[in-house]
């Protein structure tokens, strides 16, 4: 960890990237992308020694507008590409940021096992309970009854339950917090544990 000093002279403005963020107006990535560039900054963390890893959708923008190391990978792989990178580089703050039909869906296994592994990284995951790129197609943790253009009256599926996966899966730190409020608070403990670190928002 960092020293007192180093902690003094990081602002959250010295880990933001020139490229502006597309998101919509109102969307909860703002609040993640923010509680990402403060915990780094609290931390005292060079940008160098920090990698923001990312999958695919809305909430996997966030490497590009960082001036950490990125690595926009594909669907559903970020974790599997994090662990591979912290393993290698146990030096490295690993960071991954996905969303719920990434992270929960097709990234689902990698998450269970990721868990399992309790490798260093921090896993937060912007979960809007829909794909919010193909504009209303039900993620895994969609409710059931929850009615969209492409689910007409809902899937009728129980909605899975990421935290208590984690829970049982052996992760160390699990949190679910609002990305409007909160996120901040919850986002820097587990950038500074040394175990794998789940997060809802």
């Amino acid at each position: 960890m960092a020293s007192a000093g180093a902690n003094l002279a990081c602002k959250p403005a010295d880990y933001k990237s020139d490229i502006n963020p597309i998101w919509c107006p109102g969307c909860g990535d703002y609040h993640v992308l923010m509680s990402f560039t403060r915990a780094f900054a609290q931390l005292g963390l060079p940008p160098e020694d920090i990698v923001v890893v990312s999958g695919i959708g809305c909430s996997s923008r966030i490497p590009a507008y960082t001036n950490c190391y990125g690595f926009h990978g594909v669907h559903g792989r970020s974790l599997a590409l994090a662990a591979g990178l912290k393993v290698t580089r146990p030096d490295l703050t690993v960071v991954v940021a996905s969303g719920d039909g990434d992270g929960y869906s097709i990234g689902g296994n990698h998450f269970l096992h990721a868990c399992r592994r309790n490798i260093d990284m921090t896993y937060v995951v912007m979960d809007n309970h829909i794909y919010g790129m193909t504009k209303g197609q039900p993620s895994p943790t969609t409710e059931p009854e929850f009615d969209t253009a492409l689910a007409p009256g809902g899937t009728g599926v129980r909605p899975f339950h990421p935290l208590v996966v984690a829970l049982a899966s052996g992760a160390n730190f699990i949190a679910r917090c609002l990305s409007s409020n909160g996120i901040s608070k919850c986002t820097t403990p587990p950038m500074s544990t040394s175990s794998h670190s789940a997060m809802q928002s």
